[in-house]
């Protein structure tokens, strides 16, 4: 965790001279193990992320896992690209740490990742965002996977 800490203080120059802009979100997920076939948990909770430059963002989220009651958290930093003929389906690539109330159910560890989103019905529907991230541990040498559905409560965005 203290790597994030770094990481963030070493961005604060970016961020000065930046436009800000800051999303958060409320959401629900599944999410699967390597090495379980059914979702290992039915998530709740939220994410919300501030983007440095338009494609760089700090991001983080904090999760409650119904099937085995654990919070579990993460936060790191995500490049992140957008379709150029469909503005509503992005990409991103990153790093976060995951920590947990229950570290042996959910690991605590870095994970790089890759994700998707993508608004379906971006007229009727704006906030609403469905995503999909991949990730693995990099010390337990897990993958785990991750849909869901985001809506957009609040921010600059």
């Amino acid at each position: 965790m203290r790597f994030v800490l770094l990481l963030l203080l070493l961005l604060l120059p970016a961020v000065a001279g930046a436009d800000v802009v800051s999303a958060f979100y409320g959401g629900a997920n599944g999410i699967w193990y390597d090495d379980q076939a059914e979702p290992a948990d039915f998530e709740a909770g939220g994410s919300g992320s501030l983007s440095l430059q338009p494609h760089i963002s700090l991001v983080g989220s904090g999760w409650y896992g119904f099937s085995h009651s654990y919070f579990r958290a993460a936060a790191g930093v995500r490049v992140t690209a957008t379709d150029v003929d469909d503005s509503n389906f992005s990409v991103g690539i990153g790093i976060q740490y995951h920590a947990s109330t229950e570290p042996t159910i959910r690991p605590e560890e870095w994970c790089p990742d890759a994700s998707i989103g993508w608004k379906p019905w971006p007229t009727d529907q704006p906030k609403l965002i469905v995503i999909a991230q991949g990730a693995y541990g990099l010390t337990s040498n897990q993958a785990q996977a991750m849909a869901g559905l985001r809506y957009l409560w609040g921010g600059s965005k």
